[in-house]
């Protein structure tokens, strides 16, 4: 009985190293999956990405200008948001598809887009100034 106690206690010290080791680890920027580097290169070439966070299989990258960027594993954007203000219409252009474009547009919300979050099958984006007003749609840009 006391051998599996210890036994049981030295593999939930372990689980527990192993969990802290991996969370939130802060990274150089070098280091980032290629195609998230070229986005921020891309899109935030005069910002310095002054944190840079790895959690599991997910990078965090917190940039001068406010813009706070969270890419997949593979370098997938899956989320950026401003913390300053609003998201530049360049970005969004290029990272939603046209459809939502022209639904943001035609709804004149288009220069207020603080948040754009990518899940599985849908696209969330918040618009500033607005409390828990969001648009969600399909992976095409149609309103769900």
């Amino acid at each position: 009985m006391k051998s599996f106690l210890k036994i049981s206690l030295t593999v939930a010290l372990i689980a527990t190293i192993s969990f802290f080791a991996m969370a939130d680890r802060n990274i150089p920027v070098s280091t980032l999956p290629s195609a998230a580097k070229t986005f921020i290169n891309k899109h935030y070439s005069d910002a310095k990405a002054y944190n840079c966070e790895k959690d599991f299989s997910e990078y965090d990258v917190d940039l001068s200008n406010g813009i706070d960027l969270k890419f997949n594993k593979k370098g997938k954007l899956i989320r950026i948001e401003s913390d300053r203000g609003v998201i530049a219409q360049s970005v969004l252009n290029a990272i939603l598809p046209a459809k939502a474009v022209n639904h943001l547009k035609s709804l004149e919300l288009f220069d207020q887009v603080d948040e754009v979050e990518f899940r599985r099958n849908t696209i969330v984006v918040e618009i500033k100034d607005y409390d828990d007003y969001e648009i969600r749609f399909k992976l095409d840009g149609t309103v769900k």
